[in-house]
């Protein structure tokens, strides 16, 4: 089974850093008649140059970065919200430079894509987590850092848009828990989203099944599921099939407050 690919679009309407030029023109013949030249040149003037509107960003322009990967944000001010999409909450904004490390994502909603961070800096602003805009390259809002992180809960984690198989992830013991969430794709009316765990015995087991409006939805697995199918120990695979744009993280259970 491949490894996945995380995925995600996004659109906004950028500038070239430099301009591109149109030009008409041409020499007369050098056989032409003083007033035949004259007539050329006059119909053959050059036009301004003018800024020139570049196709909108695409998934592979999303700055892609794994869960439990240690980021810092690359531009002042950037929002911090409830959920994922630009009509959810501000929570905080933060400076330059803020650690922060990624639980979820990137999943895409309001043509951004969104990472859920944990606020791993000393400094204020402090929160718990929210949900940042990635921005796009080569000028991101996340950029990648290097800060000491004593505790880190995430095992694994996968984003994609549409169905797909990954893995494996390492369950040696049930405690353990999942996060995911699920968004619709830009033009969509809901989605729905499908989770298999696949152990090393081949035979699946019904993890999520979520059938999604127009808000995302986010959802847990607790370390219940787990001890209920001892079968899921070892390694795993995930089994997903949905036509969302989702994310979903493997953590130690003691990171979502059991």
């Amino acid at each position: 089974m491949r490894r996945p690919v995380p995925l995600v679009a996004a659109l906004v309407v950028l500038l070239l850093p430099g301009c591109l030029f149109g030009s008409a023109s041409a020499s007369p013949s050098a056989t032409a008649s003083p007033s035949q030249a004259a007539s050329a040149a006059s119909s053959t003037s050059v036009p301004p140059p003018s800024a020139t509107a570049v196709p909108t960003p695409g998934p592979d322009d999303v700055p892609t970065y794994t869960a439990g990967t240690r980021v810092a944000t690359g531009a002042s001010g950037l929002r911090v919200r409830s959920g994922p999409g630009t009509s959810q909450g501000v929570l905080t904004l933060l400076p330059t430079g803020s650690n922060l490390v990624v639980v979820l994502g990137p999943v895409r909603a309001d043509s951004h894509g969104w990472y859920l961070v944990r606020d791993a800096d000393a400094d204020a602003p402090a929160f718990d987590e929210g949900w940042v805009a990635a921005g796009f390259m080569p000028t991101p809002y996340l950029v990648p850092a290097n800060f000491d992180l004593p505790f880190n809960p995430i095992v694994a984690g996968f984003a994609h848009e549409g169905n797909g198989e990954f893995g494996p992830v390492p369950i040696p013991d049930p405690n353990h828990a999942v996060r995911w969430v699920a968004a619709v794709l830009p033009g969509g009316a809901g989605c729905s989203f499908s989770v298999d765990f696949v152990p090393g015995s081949g035979t699946a087991v019904p993890a999520i099944r979520a059938t999604l409006g127009t808000a995302p939805g986010p959802g847990n697995l607790y370390t219940d599921f787990f001890a209920d199918h001892p079968e899921l120990s070892g390694d795993l695979f995930v089994r997903v099939t949905s036509d969302c744009s989702w994310a979903l993280t493997f953590l130690r259970s003691d990171a979502i407050g059991e």
